[in-house]
């Protein structure tokens, strides 16, 4: 199913994956020509000439389409795609056989023949076809699916000898056992090659469709195949609708082949993993394993005697039965230890930073509550210690990302060397660390351990850094009024931008007379706090505007604070939100504005809108986000594509598979995903690649001198190719010129935001741009 992700424009989506409309026409005027020849050809030229070729010529197409397609594969699915080919090749070689008697030499083509050890190899290398397709359940499960379809065939092929074929075989072939043997082989490898294409189609990854033409292809050829096996027992075989059957089996086949490859994300095998249909199917099997053994049942009550081959069939279908219920349980087990390894780890990457093993914001705040309650109770001293990394940002933008990240390690195991055991070491986000300490140590020598373990430069991949950190200390002594957890650790990191502000590399605690800055910021936190509260921070939305045509493809939601009649800056209360836990309140706050304005503005409208709504790093990994999204886009039934999220490529690095993780669940949901100010920092080329995204938002530096500097225009030109090549659509920011209006339109660029397009407005004066705005020329 395909979605239109967004109101941007998604290159190279939807690509048609069935087999051409040609093969598919030409197909069904095969099938309306056989009929319309088998009227108007007496029967016995009909079932000699015609019938014979139009079945030769179908087999030798498969066998050549499948061939073609063994040929373009790769894996797994070449080898499957070969063993149908040799299948439909046995196939025609013994129907050839059987038109040389018939046509050339004039003769009646005896049973058994030649052309029987063809037909048998078609089954068996079909069998072998659908086990070597790839499926989302691996090698075990391909074992599961082998004993189901041989159980199933022994108990159809029991079924049906006990109830009418053995009968048959019996009066028609006396003695000849070969020719009973194969009577009896048809039905049974068919009732096989059913169950096991059932069952192989309800797990298969990638595109079903070629997948579930071949079934239905062996579906049709099976009914043939099993008509035959009794019309040729009885001795009155005259091809008739027969041979219709096996016509329309391998041409299904064929076209098959001709589909075109679709590729299917990780994410859409995970989900077809868990289809519930797959497991359905697994019941499937055990549906004739107990028809054959009630009508055995049945049957010996009323005095049948079976002879010793209905026994031995008997015999084998119960021992593959508890064959199968060996591996089932086998994989159950192994399933149940993997589960709950899993688990494990989950709730250990709940609590836990991805990068560096350390506890997370989450685990660090529980831990602090409850110190704090302890604290309230029982007197006991509770103190925080908050650093951060002075100038860490002069290392991502000189030495990259990834060096960054190893730095980030390596602090956080000197960090755990130099407190002490019980103590708790927490990576609060980016470069921000905390220690907890309960049990009454002096927090001011430990802090001083914590700096003189950072002091031994680092050497990372051969470059050597000095690092060194601002640290602020807040404490709680017994006799200390209770705090909640977010003003203690508020604190803390006050007294961390007091040793900031100090000159860096500081240690300060916190006390109520620090200076006039931090006074300030306290106060503007609990104004702040307040504001989230009260819901007075509001959204206003700047259009996101189609160049060639000014339609407002999209709008970015923006948020804005006044406070005492000053407007706060977004730069100044976002950190502070971040800084002082409040950003989960307010990200959920703003983006329930978003969607139900959202909601609003595309009802009745049949042209697609979007509203961007930017989500800070620590939100995009924060436990229960998604489930938050989830919830806002079924209230308002928001259109696949309507809301997306801008995510910083500082969001991504906080823990990168987190991100994927969470970015591929969003993108599951219909919401789309942009990576905002890209181009800023080192790695975000290689973000396109590992993280699968809608959208890229050029930053706004990028373009402030595009008009006027030959090399930005040359590296926006770069961009925007390459952008398009792995169709990831681009939206420039920062368009306030018509001089850089101008260059956009001449390097390719469709999409565009800025002052000269369009300001912020609040909600209210958005209809009115939604009927388009004038592109200035």
């Amino acid at each position: 199913m395909t979605t239109e992700r967004g109101s941007l424009p998604a290159s190279g989506r939807g690509r048609r994956t069935g087999p051409p409309r040609a093969a598919v026409l030409l197909v069904v005027l095969v099938l309306v020509g056989y009929q319309v020849a088998q009227v108007a050809t007496p029967p016995v030229a009909f079932d000699r000439y015609v019938s014979n070729l139009v079945q030769l010529l179908a087999g030798l197409t498969a066998a050549a389409a499948a061939a073609r397609r063994a040929g373009t594969a790769t894996g797994r699915s070449r080898l499957s795609w070969a063993c149908l080919s040799l299948g439909t090749a046995a196939w025609a070689a013994g129907q050839g056989w059987w038109c040389w008697v018939q046509i050339v030499q004039g003769g009646e083509a005896p049973f058994p023949s030649v052309a029987d050890i063809g037909f048998v190899a078609f089954p068996l290398l079909a069998a072998a076809a659908l086990l070597l397709l790839q499926t989302a359940d691996g090698s075990t499960a391909r074992l599961q699916r082998t004993l189901d379809a041989a159980m199933t065939s022994a108990a159809a092929g029991l079924v049906s000898w006990e109830t009418t074929l053995g009968a048959v075989v019996a009066a028609n072939t006396g003695d000849d056992r070969l020719a009973g043997t194969l009577l009896v082989a048809y039905p049974v490898l068919d009732v096989l090659l059913i169950v096991l294409g059932v069952l192989t189609l309800a797990r298969a990854t990638g595109d079903r469709l070629p997948q579930g033409l071949v079934v239905l292809g062996l579906l049709a050829f099976s009914v043939s195949d099993s008509g035959f096996a009794f019309v040729a027992a009885a001795g009155d075989y005259d091809g008739n609708l027969l041979d219709l059957g096996w016509i329309a089996g391998f041409l299904l086949i064929a076209l098959a082949a001709l589909c075109r490859p679709a590729a299917v994300g990780r994410a859409a095998e995970e989900r077809r993993a868990e289809d519930p249909s797959a497991s359905r199917a697994d019941y499937l099997p055990y549906v004739p394993v107990a028809l054959s053994l009630v009508v055995t049942a049945v049957l010996v009550f009323r005095g049948r005697i079976l002879d010793r081959w209905e026994l031995l069939t008997v015999v084998v279908v119960v021992a593959l039965l508890l064959a199968r219920q060996y591996v089932a349980l086998r994989d159950n087990a192994r399933l149940a230890g993997e589960l709950a390894t899993r688990e494990s780890e989950l709730r250990h990457q709940a609590f836990h930073d991805g990068l560096t093993g350390l506890a997370n914001r989450a685990l660090f705040l529980d831990r602090l509550q409850h110190a704090l309650a302890l604290h309230a109770r029982d007197l006991r001293p509770v103190a925080v210690v908050f650093l951060d990394l002075d100038d860490f940002k002069v290392v991502n933008d000189t030495l990259g990302h990834a060096v960054g990240d190893e730095l980030l390690v390596r602090v956080a195991e000197r960090l755990t060397g130099a407190v002490r055991t019980g103590d708790t070491v927490a990576r609060l986000g980016g470069d921000e660390f905390a220690v907890l300490l309960e049990d009454g140590g002096d927090p001011m020598p430990i802090a001083a351990k914590v700096s003189a373990s950072l002091v031994p430069p680092f050497t990372l991949r051969g470059d050597v850094v000095d690092v060194h950190a601002s640290i602020g200390i807040c404490e709680l002594d017994a006799e200390d009024a209770p705090l909640a957890a977010d003003e203690l650790l508020a604190r803390s990191d006050t007294a961390m931008y007091s040793a900031k502000r100090s000159g860096k590399d500081r240690i300060v605690a916190y006390s109520p007379g620090m200076s006039l800055a931090e006074l300030q910021d306290g106060v503007l936190r609990e104004a702040l706090r307040l504001a989230i509260a009260d819901r007075v921070v509001r959204l206003h939305y700047q259009p996101i505007v189609e160049l060639e045509t000014g339609r407002v493809a999209g709008l970015e939601a923006l948020a804005r604070w006044r406070h005492d009649g000053v407007d706060i800056p977004p730069d100044v209360f976002i950190p502070l939100a971040e800084r002082s836990g409040f950003m989960t309140v307010l990200t959920a706050d703003l983006l329930a504005a978003a969607c139900t304005r959202l909601a609003g503005w595309t009802r009745g409208r049949t042209e697609p809108l979007s509203v961007h709504v930017n989500v800070a790093p620590s939100q995009l990994i924060a436990p229960g986000f998604v489930d938050t999204v989830a919830e806002l886009v079924r209230a308002h039934r928001l259109r696949a594509g309507g809301l997306v999220l801008e995510i910083t490529e500082s969001g991504i690095f906080a823990d990168l598979d987190a991100a994927r993780r969470t970015v591929t669940e969003l993108r599951g949901l219909g919401v789309g995903v942009s990576l905002d100010d890209f181009g800023v920092g080192y790695s975000s080329l290689a973000q396109l690649n590992a993280m699968p995204l809608d959208s890229v938002k050029i930053d706004r530096s990028f373009l402030a001198a595009v008009d006027t500097d030959r090399r930005q225009a040359t590296f926006l030109h770069a961009v925007l190719r390459l952008a398009e090549e792995i169709g990831l659509p681009v939206v420039a920011e920062g368009v306030e010129r018509p001089a850089q209006l101008t260059l956009l339109r001449a390097l390719g660029c469709r999409h565009a935001q800025g002052y000269l397009l369009g300001r912020p407005v609040d909600a209210a004066e958005v209809p009115a741009l939604l009927a388009g705005i004038a592109v200035p020329v």
